[in-house]
């Protein structure tokens, strides 16, 4: 059986010193503010396609987080986990502003102005400012009492 064994173990594969995290934290910050800057340049690495082949690595650091922390939950460990989850924030970030690029249909905030409007467009348009312009009709009248009721 190849089952893994979801249990703590002690120490972790890789040591890794606390001042390293002093580092890492401020350039994921670093790197946020510079994908904020590219994705509206619309420059490289924010891009769909990018973003695209960057979600099955989010899935797996995260997993990967989750698990370390899991298999390995002692105070000891923590700068493992934390380089971990470092990781994942990386990936997620970069595919989130990689995916939510504007000028190939990433679903950005500024709207397509090259797109051409619908064909139908048009006519909904004017039916739908007629109907408005009209105003508030009034309510119909009540139905009549059938013959013979009292």
């Amino acid at each position: 059986m190849w089952a893994m064994a979801l249990v703590a173990q002690p120490g972790t594969p890789v040591s890794i010193p606390f001042f390293v995290h002093l580092i890492l934290w401020p350039v994921a910050l670093g790197w946020t503010v510079f994908l904020f800057r590219r994705h509206r340049t619309r420059a490289w690495p924010c891009n769909w396609r990018f973003g695209a082949a960057l979600a099955p690595a989010c899935l797996f650091t995260d997993a990967a987080a989750l698990i370390a922390a899991i298999k390995w939950p002692t105070p000891d460990s923590d700068n493992f986990v934390f380089a971990l989850l470092w990781l994942a924030v990386v990936f997620s970030v970069t595919s989130y502003f990689a995916l939510r690029t504007p000028d190939d249909g990433g679903g950005g905030d500024e709207p397509d102005e090259d797109m051409p409007e619908p064909p139908w467009w048009p006519d909904f348009e004017r039916q739908f400012r007629d109907y408005t312009r009209g105003g508030p009709t009034s309510p119909a009248k009540p139905p009549k009492a059938p013959a013979g009721v009292s």
